[in-house]
């Protein structure tokens, strides 16, 4: 087999399957997500290639599958993007599954599924400094992380178990086929965005779940909706913004919802932060039942935005890579059919604007 080989000063591995027994036994330090890219890789096919070992597939309703979940008590979930990692502490619950789309509403754990997206699924045996850890991993067609469940020492461990061998897959092989994303569609045209009309819509928005609608209706991109609404409805912030919103919640004690997501997984955060921590290029929320870990150097761009509904307007901060890519959003919790925190609303308000580095300059 010819070798497989790693970025400059990283491990070398002569196959995955000697890459994940090093990730696996914790003697590889870097997270399976890196080192699965580092090796040409997806994270699917490198937990695949521990199959026979310490990792099995899984196969049938990922649907159901989600709705057996309260049977494992206390777990710890994790979504991630390329920029963010959204981990809680809780139980499943209040769950729906209908189709395409799943819904969990357990507070501690709070999802938005989109069940077409989920492909591929695996009971994974890790080491870490910790110990050991079984968990739940679930991936897209091209073998990226969904989402995930770690056992904790307050899970049933016989009840995982039972959904492991329940759903267990024939298929054991170490070999994973995976099916690369297309690429996507260019945004339409600034000067063929009817503007007029998407302010119209935007301003007579009644519930903050009409605004994926609105943006279909107009063929806009979220991010070009932002740029070209006005700053009425949405505002250029510094990146230093998440930062700032991050202290002044904790200092402040206002609770927040802190949303990450990927194609298949929006998981959600609602409560206060408490402490917050640098570690190199990443800011992080270490409380008891919640971890954030997000990368500030890739916040490209950090929007104010306001939705209008019956109950006022709503106001977020949305982040934003270097490709025009949402990857977190963050507002105030409140109760449904209530205006919103004004202690939250202020608090964003006052964030400073951007303006460019010449311009501060001058």
């Amino acid at each position: 087999m010819s070798q497989i080989s790693a970025t400059e000063n990283t491990p070398h591995y002569d196959s995955l399957t000697a890459a994940w027994v090093a990730l696996s036994e914790g003697s590889e330090r870097r997270y399976a997500r890196d080192l699965a890219r580092d090796l040409d890789s997806s994270e699917a096919q490198l937990i695949s290639a521990g199959c026979g070992k310490n990792a099995q597939k899984l196969e049938g309703d990922w649907g159901n599958l989600i709705q057996e979940l309260g049977s494992l008590g206390e777990v710890k979930i994790l979504t991630r993007n390329d920029h963010v990692v959204h981990e809680k502490v809780g139980s499943f619950d209040k769950i729906s599954v209908r189709g395409p789309m799943g819904i969990v509403l357990n507070h501690d754990i709070d999802l938005r599924l989109f069940m077409s997206h989920w492909t591929f699924g695996f009971a994974v045996k890790t080491e870490n400094g910790k110990g050991l850890r079984h968990s739940l991993q679930f991936f897209d067609a091209a073998g990226t992380a969904i989402h995930k469940v770690f056992l904790t020492e307050k899970s049933d461990h016989t009840a995982y178990k039972a959904l492991v061998a329940k759903y267990r897959a024939k298929d054991q092989t170490t070999d994973l086929s995976i099916t690369p994303y297309e690429k996507k569609a260019a945004a339409k045209p600034d000067a063929t965005i009817d503007i007029k009309g998407l302010r119209e819509a935007w301003a007579g928005m009644k519930d903050v779940h009409q605004f994926h609608a609105m943006l279909r209706q107009f063929e806009c991109e979220r991010h070009q909706s932002f740029r070209l609404i006005g700053t009425t409805y949405a505002e250029k912030l510094m990146p230093t913004a998440l930062r700032e919103v991050l202290e002044q919640a904790a200092s402040e004690k206002i609770s927040i919802m802190v949303f990450v997501g990927n194609k298949g997984c929006i998981q959600i955060h609602t409560g206060p932060v408490e402490k917050i921590r640098d570690m190199g290029p990443w800011i992080n929320v270490l409380d008891p039942g919640f971890n954030l870990h997000l990368r500030e150097d890739h916040i490209a761009e950090a929007w104010l935005v306001r939705k209008p509904t019956k109950d006022g307007n709503i106001t977020t901060l949305e982040l934003f890579d270097d490709q025009g890519e949402s990857f977190a959003l963050l507002c105030g919790e409140r109760e449904a059919h209530n205006p919103e925190n004004r202690k939250w609303q202020e608090l964003v308000e006052n964030l400073p604007r951007y303006h460019p580095l010449t311009e501060a300059a001058e």
